[in-house]
């Protein structure tokens, strides 16, 4: 039995309900044509109408099995259902008609049950049946296939994210690295102790970032001190040319963010801006009901060309986190980058 039903994909609460309306039918057409008020409760009825729902099941289950495996429609789309539902009720209505007439045959009363009056009768009453039972069924296997199908697209979409999450922090991290080896090997030749203190800060940064190459997530107060660390090492380097501001609300502990996505934001407005002591780029951190990363713009007369690979990378992962995208905004006077919140409840 637990056999059948798991081939039906039938659960209990689906089978309590075809039973009650199996039941209804019957005590409706009882009270209908007048039988005893004794009568009209029995259960014998209701169950026989129960098992011929579950044979209208057996039916459509069988034929979709069989078209299926036939290829004919693997998709689980509406249009597909329907063509089940008429195909099975065609072969209902046949099978039906040919089991009455061998069992007319052997207790000989063809003539009896087989007249064009009992024949018309007999079949609108299938018919009515395999509409009812047959479109119940068909919603709940649509419904539960469907659901099955969406859980396992939610699985496979989580899958391609996390891959693809985990690619773009690969590119991530070595642009970290080689940007900063060379800035190292600048001030090798500029200044042998400013080197040392650089690689210093630098080896305490690379392993943080080691440890968060496995996370989706990290604390923004996490964040925050990796960028402060960061741009310290970026302050050895251009003494006064650049400054940063932070401000924050009490919240900070319970927001989470990508890792490096302030430090490359940092490190966005250096590569692109060209500050002077005297005019310096000021970066603000702002947080409220957002991340707002700004700088003002003092461009640079002459500035390789880049791909803009990080800010989308950037924009990526807080899409495939399940986040809104981030927004730039962009004047002659500032640039500002505005990244949205991640849900805490966000499945990483």
């Amino acid at each position: 039995m637990k056999k059948l039903l798991k081939f039906l994909q039938l659960d209990t609460y689906f089978i309590l309900f075809i039973f009650l309306v199996s039941y209804v039918i019957v005590v409706k057409n009882r009270i209908s044509v007048g039988q005893k008020f004794d009568v009209v409760f029995l259960p014998d009825g209701p169950i026989a109408q129960f098992l011929e729902a579950f044979i209208i099941f057996i039916f459509i289950k069988i034929i979709i099995s069989y078209m299926r495996k036939k290829n004919v429609q693997k998709v689980f789309s509406l249009k597909g259902y329907l063509k089940y539902f008429g195909i099975a009720f065609i072969v209902y209505i046949c099978a039906s008609n040919i089991q009455g007439i061998i069992i007319a045959t052997i207790f000989d009363t063809v003539s009896k049950n087989f007249n064009h009056q009992t024949l018309m009768i007999d079949n609108i009453g299938k018919i009515v049946e395999f509409i009812l039972f047959g479109s119940l069924y068909l919603a709940h296997l649509y419904s539960k296939e469907n659901n099955t199908y969406r859980l396992e697209m939610n699985a496979y979409d989580k899958a391609l994210a996390s891959s693809k999450i985990q690619q773009l922090k690969a590119q991530l991290n070595p642009h970290f690295l080689f940007n900063n080896l060379n800035t190292l090997d600048q001030l090798i030749e500029e200044d042998k102790d400013k080197a040392s203190n650089f690689l210093h800060h630098f080896s305490e940064l690379y392993r943080y970032s080691l440890i968060t190459s496995e996370k989706k997530l990290v604390s923004l107060k996490e964040e925050i001190q990796f960028t402060k660390s960061y741009f310290k090492l970026m302050e050895e380097k251009y003494l006064g040319c650049y400054s940063l501001e932070i401000n924050q609300n009490n919240k900070t502990p319970e927001i989470r963010v990508p890792p490096f996505c302030l430090q490359v934001l940092i490190e966005n407005a250096i590569e692109h801006n060209l500050g002077v002591i005297k005019n310096p780029v000021h970066i603000t951190i702002s947080i409220n009901e957002n991340i707002q990363v700004t700088n003002n713009k003092i461009k640079k007369q002459h500035i390789k060309k880049t791909s803009g690979r990080a800010l989308k990378n950037l924009s990526t992962q807080f899409t495939l986190l399940g986040s809104t995208d981030i927004k730039i905004e962009e004047n002659d006077m500032q640039f500002k980058v505005i990244l949205p919140f991640i849900n805490k409840h966000t499945d990483v």
